[in-house]
């Protein structure tokens, strides 16, 4: 492929990118930064995409390492994640996008990328080959975010 066709692709699947940023990074500094890595590391393995799954999973794998790695990279740097109150007033409205922020807060990055992953459509085949782990895996950590969830009152989310 060539540097058009990745380009055209990368644009299709901005709002993938986009929503992998704001799950691994708070500050617009921060999530312009990751913003670039993720289309860096994109760009350096994309000789190696072998068209064995759909383009849309492999960069969001792409995406989920560079975030879990940029977060990894943060917290020896000593910055702290800290959570995001939910907020009351909110819970009835699934759609936003503060409140989706809230609960993600909430979630460690493995739990963050199988609530976003899910949200994207993915089944739970694609994000087990994601997370290079078992379908079974990705049943039990859906089966315990659900949990958690009901925990603080969100009992209809994700099914």
């Amino acid at each position: 492929m060539s540097k058009k066709q990745f380009i055209a692709l990368i644009q299709e699947h901005k709002r993938r990118i986009i929503k992998l940023v704001f799950t691994y990074a708070r500050t617009p500094e921060d999530q312009a930064d990751l913003r670039q890595e993720i289309l860096l590391q994109a760009w350096k393995s994309f000789p190696r995409f072998q068209g064995k799954s759909k383009f849309s999973t492999w960069l969001f794998r792409v995406g989920i390492n560079t975030g879990l790695t940029y977060r990894r990279k943060k917290k020896k740097e000593g910055h702290q994640d800290t959570e995001r109150p939910i907020p009351d007033h909110g819970k009835e409205d699934y759609d936003s996008k503060e409140l989706l922020q809230a609960i993600l807060s909430q979630l460690n990055p493995v739990e963050k990328t199988l609530i976003i992953a899910t949200i994207e459509g993915y089944d739970q085949q694609e994000i087990a080959e994601m997370l290079g782990i078992t379908v079974g895996n990705v049943r039990i950590k859906l089966f315990r975010i659900r949990k958690k969830l009901e925990e603080h009152g969100y009992k209809r989310i994700l099914g």
